[in-house]
């Protein structure tokens, strides 16, 4: 019984380490991390599926969409093996994730919008929608129907303001920018991603707000030119 109790406790702290090796771009380390995380038969449910959760993202960041598809794959079906609607639509909405990552544009809004109904049977709270909402402009201005992304950015941002999550109100703000950017509206792009910036400042995410600063900054004239 000790002997679990501690290897238990170890896998935990593996895991609070693994994200954090994730959270530093170290990808390749958090992968390892992970990996071996989801691979201790000792290890709780909970702490080895959370592990395939980081798993799967540092694959996606690491390019090798083929492997991150499997375990966000597998995640989904184990959630949706124990009719746990609210874990197979996280899991659902990173396939999502790792197809637009990919540029199957198609394929990941069938994703957004399947886990679009998995959110309303959970009473679509505002959060999951606004977060799928976001998802669903990316793709859908990529997918060239303008119309209908800007329709979901708006969507993403009135939710998020219902929320206290100032990140997904940075989202919805840096999506609506994109979005102007792609019709040549320069002005209204800048206003959009001002206060995306802003937000993310805010919420403590230094990288989305240098990130969306960079949006802003007029493109370099070479020399001579």
């Amino acid at each position: 019984m000790v002997a679990h109790i501690y290897a238990v406790a170890m896998a935990t702290e593996q895991l609070s380490n693994a994200w954090t090796l994730f959270t530093q771009d170290q990808y390749h380390e958090a992968t390892t991390a992970f990996r071996q995380l989801v691979e201790d038969h000792r290890a709780t449910d909970e702490d080895r599926q959370q592990a395939e959760f980081g798993l799967g993202y540092c694959l996606a960041f690491l390019g090798e969409f083929d492997d991150a598809r499997v375990c966000f794959a597998r995640l989904r079906a184990q959630a949706a093996d124990r009719g746990d609607v609210s874990a197979e639509h996280r899991a659902l909405h990173q396939v999502g994730m790792v197809e637009r990552m990919a540029e199957r544009w198609s394929v990941a809004h069938a994703c957004f919008i399947e886990e679009r109904q998995l959110i309303q049977r959970l009473g679509s709270p505002d959060l999951k929608v606004a977060v799928n909402a976001y998802e669903l402009g990316i793709v859908t201005l990529r997918q060239g129907l303008v119309a209908e992304s800007r329709t979901w950015f708006e969507l993403s941002l009135s939710r998020a303001r219902n929320t206290t999550d100032l990140v997904a109100v940075g989202c919805a703000y840096r999506g609506l920018g994109d979005w102007e950017e792609a019709q040549g509206h320069a002005q209204e792009a800048d206003r959009r991603w001002e206060a995306a910036e802003q937000a993310f400042r805010q919420a403590g995410e230094p990288k989305a707000s240098e990130e969306v600063r960079r949006r802003r900054q007029p493109p370099q004239r070479e020399s001579g030119t």
